[in-house]
């Protein structure tokens, strides 16, 4: 029979390491909560998106529906293809027509007014990426949970020589029923490089965008 020191020791003792296992315990639980968190804020890009985001930072995105994220897997294949492949803007962009909406809205650096229709964003989008050239690429993207709001980080060369950087951001919204583009905003800056983009798209556009309206007046766009 155990004295009653000696039985208070050992009572103690089982007390002690019951409380060190319900701390260690605690500490593993807490730390697998951490490592949850840690991933749904941290880069996330959904299996559909990893293939159209590759080697680029995608924050977000993580509730978004198979429409949302294929509306963000065709615009970088319709860059890609423009960019890195060197296709026909024009078709390139055709990768996109059936994500945009027919009235979606255009706001770009170079303009005052917004420009409305899918046609003619689709225009100016080809019209811009023929001016970046190869030098245009994507930083860091952000997108909301349901993957309808982007922020894509961009930069690129510019002017005559391609001697000046644009940086800029691609503000993009899509409508909540269907997943298409709604809107599409781009912010740019320094004022310089804003200057010359525009200098460049004004040789490009007015030739192209009278021949969209031609085609539209006899029912062919």
């Amino acid at each position: 029979m155990l004295s009653p020191l000696r039985f208070s020791t050992v009572v103690a003792s089982r007390c002690l390491s019951t409380f060190v296992a319900s701390r260690r315990l605690s500490t593993v639980l807490a730390s697998r909560r951490l490592s949850t968190v840690v991933a749904s804020r941290a880069t996330i890009i959904p299996p559909p998106l990893a293939s159209a985001a590759e080697k680029i930072h995608v924050y977000g995105g993580t509730l978004a529906s198979p429409q949302a994220k294929a509306t963000f897997a065709a615009w970088h294949e319709s860059v890609d293809a423009v960019l890195k492949k060197g296709e026909n803007p024009d078709d390139a962009m055709e990768i996109l027509k059936p994500h945009m909406l027919k009235d979606c809205v255009f706001r770009p650096p170079t303009y005052y007014k917004p420009w409305t229709g899918r046609d003619e964003t689709l225009l100016l989008l080809g019209c811009v990426s023929e001016v970046f050239g190869p030098s245009f690429e994507y930083g860091r993207q952000w997108l909301s949970d349901d993957g309808h709001e982007w922020a894509l980080e961009f930069k690129a060369q510019v002017g005559d020589s391609k001697k000046t950087t644009v940086h800029g951001i691609d503000l993009v919204s899509l409508c909540p029923e269907t997943s298409k583009i709604a809107e599409f905003t781009v912010l740019a800056r320094p004022p310089n490089a804003v200057e010359a983009l525009k200098k460049e798209m004004m040789m490009k556009v007015p030739v192209r965008l009278a021949a969209l309206k031609a085609k539209q007046a006899l029912g062919f766009a």
